[in-house]
């Protein structure tokens, strides 16, 4: 696998997009984009579960059911509506409004923007929020129970590939017109090179305020999985997304050197490493 291999993984919900996505996705970005400046330093993304995440786990469990489709065909067409997706916005938003009082910064909440009646798909979602923190965020705060949510783990992935430097310079051609990132120079950042450096400074942060590391976000990735399979729910995308965040380091500059990143293949990395091989065995 080589590293546009990795950058392809999250572009497939960009090629999966309609003719009419895209063109909405373009508008959408437009108005992002419209801000100018030194966006990084004053934008946070917050990242929070909409459809699924810890909640829709627990519904399911309550209802005796185990899939998003016996929970419709036991509670009704709204169910996943009422029980699952209104609160996990109506937290999202809530939480998000926290960080702002906490701190002078923009926080953007993905569950205040709706598409419904474009008749976004999951896809199109994801390929804004893909672009909205690879551009523009310099923080990425996720709530409690990320780890449950396959779209919060998605994006975990991607802040990773941007701050092991799986985006550089020899690929940026692949982020830019592959991948849909628009990495240009502008007064902050006059080079490309200086672009993709200030995105190689992506940290991730719990809601407590303390930084999620590679070795932490992946071992909280397992046992949420080891949880759910317990449980004897179906997760084989939560493990797929986990798998490719274990693989990250072998494709980063990062493997070979001695910078401090490498702290993050620690014993805890190693750990969830070996157990997410057994699982796979």
């Amino acid at each position: 696998m080589e590293n546009r291999e990795m950058l392809d993984m999250v572009n497939q919900s960009y090629e999966k997009l309609t003719e009419q996505e895209l063109t909405n996705l373009g508008v959408v970005l437009g108005s992002y984009r419209s801000f100018r400046g030194n966006r990084r330093a004053h934008i946070a993304y917050v990242g929070m579960p909409i459809t699924t995440g810890k909640r829709f786990y627990e519904v399911l469990t309550r209802e005796g059911v185990k899939t998003k489709e016996e929970l419709i065909t036991k509670c009704g067409p709204a169910s996943l509506f009422e029980l699952v997706i209104k609160p996990n916005i109506d937290e999202g938003i809530v939480f998000a409004d926290e960080l702002g009082r906490r701190e002078d910064l923009l926080f953007i909440a993905p569950s205040v923007f709706e598409a419904k009646k474009w008749r976004w798909t999951d896809d199109a979602y994801m390929a804004l929020w893909y672009r909205v923190i690879g551009e523009m965020a310099g923080r990425h705060i996720v709530m409690d129970g990320w780890e449950y949510s396959y779209g919060g783990l998605r994006e975990v992935f991607f802040s990773m590939l941007l701050q092991w430097r799986i985006i550089r310079s020899f690929n940026l051609e692949v982020a830019n017109q592959e991948f849909g990132l628009n990495l240009q120079p502008n007064q902050f950042y006059p080079s490309a090179s200086d672009e993709i450096q200030a995105m190689w400074k992506m940290r991730i942060f719990d809601a407590n305020g303390n930084e999620i590391r590679l070795d932490q976000a992946l071992n909280k990735a397992v046992k949420a999985i080891q949880d759910l399979q317990e449980r004897g729910f179906e997760c084989d995308n939560l493990f797929n997304i986990t798998w490719k965040l274990m693989q990250i380091p072998f494709f980063s500059p990062f493997l070979m050197s001695a910078d401090p990143i490498r702290r993050d293949m620690s014993p805890l990395y190693y750990g969830a490493y070996d157990q997410l091989h057994s699982m796979k065995n």
